[in-house]
């Protein structure tokens, strides 16, 4: 007896039968199991395909989720009943069907063959609807509702080729309700009303839809739409005799919101316009530059009564090629009532004649998508009332130069307006109800309106809430989500590749690695590393990009990647650049990172560690700083990118960079003392020096840590310190130990443990000594005197503090001597010596505090209060504690509480 053959239907919810017997599918992971195997029947699914539908996303145990795939696999070969349906593959598991056996394979087949009724037929709903897997939605099953669609466009076709016009008449009003941006429903509608005698209903039908496409995309109709549009025209006579002013504005975009900024701005050129004005709208595609040209023109077109203009230059059309300026120029005077045999064949005779016709009238004209300047500057009119609007997604500053014009150039929305954006497309009760998704969705669109719309237009034709479709936008790819169906035009990213492709080799490449860059913002130094080419080259490139509006410049010489630029610029490096150079390119910006703050560092550390740098390329930029005050802004200007440059490093394995650039940031984070931070830095350099085996930079790190903890005051640091000096000892780094002990006597003194303190300061400075190291040696001595003065040894403090102060003569600039002259008043103190201590404090404040970090700044201004109140001074001890709130406020220091009360005592 032959074995009933078993039969699957995915086009609505999932079935399964054995025969004529229903077969009852595991739920949960059973069913997203066999319906992502049938899906792709008779091929293979990865195991990592199958565990990101099943587990939706998430990021299980690898080696726990394998086990549970395999038993969910084998749950369902037992309910099917037979274990050869589902068959194991090398990386996956796949599902044999028989021919006949899987509706979606009958489908395609009756489609493939023209039956695209009998196709259709074979839908019962959405499919896998009982199905529960958002990434199974999202990646397989929208893809078939677009199939599904594109089949009922051929049939459709097929029933207009065959005469049934009319009858299809109210099948398209309710798919264009319910599909109200998929333009083939549009124009089918158009032709079967026309075809069915209804010619003015066809004109009005395309008219809703021109109005609709700018509203909620700010674009045009396609070609396909277009086309029905002109078969329609073909029916209507011409208007009777007499000229018409040209009123060629498409439609006001209702869900225009937001602008007021560059409204106002062309409102008051208008006004003040004394001759024929320019201006020029730029910005990156999808940032809405026609939809406000068209907008503002529609708010001003009552002072422009002999008419409106508007030629679309196809700049960045993917079908067709930049018009000419002449043939820009024939429409341009064919509008303006100029007969086609009138119009010259020469440029400059045409450019002659458009002024001409322009003289005396008061004219409006939209030049939309304009390539570049030479082509636009053919258009621009002449005569006192004349007013050109230009957009571009290039940069247009010739026409400043040359021709007058202004530039508005347009950045991305504000929170507030793409909130309003989306309010006004969705409806404000839908958006309202949701506030935390809905500035979830602004933010993976990142202000783009284009983005925006589509998103609203994509929420508009679907029940669910706004939560699950930006759910549904981080599992996948953002870009390649919004996009409208049926519509490829519509897609952002598509959007993106028009401007990618006019790019030079060059800046491509460069466009194409900023997009694995682990960073925020761009200096063209950091360009030419990352890129591997001289920053003369890097710089043609960055600019080249700004032009193009690829990147924005929100400080003079600072330049970022939108958000969805940066995943697209992402997107194409990882299809076009091979993985060896991506990993390259990141490698060398790492080397730029490191060994420019390398060179900062030795202009902030008295001593400092000498760090094995990893081997540099030729091509990286190595910087000069003059002084510690320029090597401090400029890493204040990287602090953003090294606060993602870091952590990148240690999760990429690239272990030296992840601990020798913490390290060499040492002297800037300790001038700031951002406590969290510089710990949580430190921590990814301990961990890469201990998967390295290397430890001397383990020591370096374990010394870091120990120091930042004590400030933080946790006892914990004395372990980090004498771990540290312990595998300083162990491999006989003898700089390493002194500095080693230098910190732990500091450590020991915090903790009020004096005897230690005392002990482990005495052996820094033997060590230093024995290094001849003055400036360490300036240094242990300082804060040996500081300790010996706290454990009440006032005399053996003073005479190891006037040593310290000594040197630091001998060392101008090496040493802060300010620090010193503030300990050697503290032990004056210490020894009754008020006087004394006061004459040190006013030689130091003489001469101004400059040589020392804030936190210790602030100390002696407020030791130094200390010490005039006890001299009977309270006026200037309260201008001192005011200086000493004034740096605490600024780094953000705990004591802020604290000195308030200080000075509010003193009234």
């Amino acid at each position: 007896m032959t074995a009933p053959v078993t039969r699957f239907a995915v086009l609505g919810p999932l079935e399964v039968w054995r025969g004529d017997e229903p077969v009852a599918v595991p739920a949960g992971r059973g069913r997203a199991l066999l319906a992502a195997l049938l899906l792709r029947a008779g091929q293979v699914v990865t195991v990592d395909e199958l565990v990101e539908r099943l587990w939706d996303g998430d990021q299980p145990n690898p080696q726990r989720a394998k086990a549970t795939l395999h038993m969910v696999v084998a749950r369902l070969r037992q309910a099917l009943g037979d274990p050869t349906v589902v068959r194991t593959a090398t990386h996956g598991y796949l599902v044999d069907v028989v021919p006949g056996a899987l509706d979606l394979h009958e489908f395609r087949d009756l489609a493939a063959r023209g039956r695209f009724a009998d196709a259709l037929a074979l839908w019962r709903g959405t499919p896998l609807s009982d199905v529960r897997s958002d990434v199974l939605h999202a990646e397989e099953v929208a893809p078939l509702l677009e199939e599904r669609l594109a089949v009922l466009e051929r049939r459709i076709a097929a029933d207009l080729d065959a005469g049934r016009a009319a009858e299809l008449v109210p099948e398209l009003r309710a798919l264009t309700r319910e599909h109200p941006l998929r333009e083939p429903f549009w124009a089918a509608l158009v032709l079967a009303l026309h075809r069915s005698d209804r010619t003015a209903e066809a004109l009005a039908a395309f008219g809703e839809v021109r109005a609709l496409l700018a509203d909620e995309l700010g674009v045009d109709p396609g070609e396909q739409l277009r086309e029905a549009h002109r078969l329609a025209l073909g029916a209507v006579p011409e208007p009777p005799g007499g000229a018409i002013a040209p009123r060629q504005l498409p439609a006001d975009v209702r869900s225009f919101t937001g602008r007021r900024e560059e409204v106002g701005a062309l409102d008051r050129l208008a006004a003040r316009a004394r001759g024929a004005t320019a201006v020029a709208i730029t910005g990156m595609g999808g940032l809405g530059k026609t939809a406000l040209a068209v907008h503002w023109a529609h708010r001003v077109a009552a002072d422009f009564p002999d008419g409106q203009l508007l030629v679309n230059l196809r700049g960045h059309d993917p079908e067709f090629p930049p018009l000419t300026s002449e043939q820009a120029l024939t429409q341009l005077l064919a509008a303006l009532g100029v007969p086609a045999e009138r119009v010259p064949a020469a440029l400059d005779e045409q450019v002659a004649l458009y002024r001409s016709v322009l003289a005396d009238r008061r004219i409006l004209i939209v030049l939309d998508n304009v390539v570049d300047v030479a082509q636009a500057r053919p258009l621009l009119p002449s005569g006192a009332g004349n007013f050109a609007v230009l957009t571009s997604r290039n940069d247009l500053r010739g026409l400043v130069a040359l021709d007058d014009a202004v530039l508005v150039r347009l950045n991305a929305l504000a929170r507030a307006e793409a909130v309003d954006l989306l309010r006004r497309i969705l409806g404000a009760e839908r958006v309202d109800a949701e506030p935390d998704a809905v500035a979830e969705l602004v933010r993976v669109c990142a202000g783009l309106p284009l983005a925006l719309r589509v998103a609203a237009a994509n929420l508009a034709g679907e029940p669910r809430g706004v939560a699950d479709y930006v759910t549904a936008l981080r599992a996948g790819d953002p870009l390649a989500q919004l996009v409208v169906a049926g519509d490829p035009a519509s897609a952002v990213s598509s959007t993106f590749c028009l401007s990618y492709r006019a790019l030079t080799t060059a800046a491509q490449r460069v466009f194409r690695l900023l997009g694995v860059a682990p960073c925020r913002d761009f200096t063209v130094e950091a360009v030419a590393a990352l890129a591997g080419v001289d920053v003369e080259r890097a710089g043609r490139s960055v600019d080249e990009l700004f032009r193009a509006h690829l990147l924005e410049q929100p400080r003079p010489g600072r330049f970022v990647l939108h958000d969805l630029l940066r995943l697209h610029a992402e997107t194409s490096a990882k299809a076009e650049e091979p993985e060896q150079e991506r990993g390259r390119a990141v490698e060398r910006l790492l080397d730029f990172y490191l060994h420019n703050i390398d060179r900062a560092d030795r202009l902030l550390r008295t001593t400092r560690t000498e760090l094995p740098l990893t081997p540099i390329a030729d091509t990286v930029p190595l910087l000069s700083f003059a002084d510690g005050a320029e090597a401090v802004a400029w890493i204040d200007g990287e602090m953003p990118n090294l606060r993602l440059v870091i952590p990148h490093a240690g999760e990429h394995g690239r272990h030296e960079h992840a601990w020798q650039i913490p390290t060499a940031l040492w002297g800037y984070l300790y001038r700031h003392y951002v406590w969290t931070e510089w710990r949580r830095f430190t921590e990814i350099a301990l961990a890469s020096a201990r998967h390295l085996g290397d430890r001397f930079a383990e020591a370096v790190a374990l010394h870091t840590l120990g120091g930042i903890t004590r400030n933080m005051g946790f006892e914990e640091a004395l372990e980090h310190l004498h771990r540290a000096l312990a595998l300083r000892e162990e491999i006989g780094h003898v700089r390493g130990m002194a500095a080693s002990c230098l910190e732990l006597a500091g450590a020991y003194e915090s903790f009020g443990r004096y005897d230690e303190a005392v002990r482990y300061g005495e052996r820094s400075v033997g060590l230093w000594a024995g290094l001849g190291d003055l400036p360490g040696l300036a240094l242990a001595l300082n804060n040996h005197a500081g300790t010996l003065s706290h454990a009440g040894r006032h005399e053996q403090a003073l005479e190891v503090c006037l040593r310290a102060v000594e040197l630091c003569r001998q060392l101008p600039g090496r040493v802060s001597l300010g620090a010193v002259e503030e300990t050697l008043a503290q032990v004056l103190v210490g020894l009754g010596r008020l006087a004394d201590a006061a004459a040190t404090y006013e030689g130091i404040f003489a001469r101004g505090v400059g040589d020392l970090n804030s936190l210790s700044a602030m100390r002696t201004h407020l030791n130094y209060a200390d010490l005039l109140l006890r001299l009977g001074d309270p006026g200037t001890a309260r201008t001192h504690l005011a200086d000493a709130l004034d740096l605490c406020v600024k780094a953000g220091f705990p004591q802020e509480a604290e000195i308030r009360a200080r000075l509010a005592a003193l009234g």
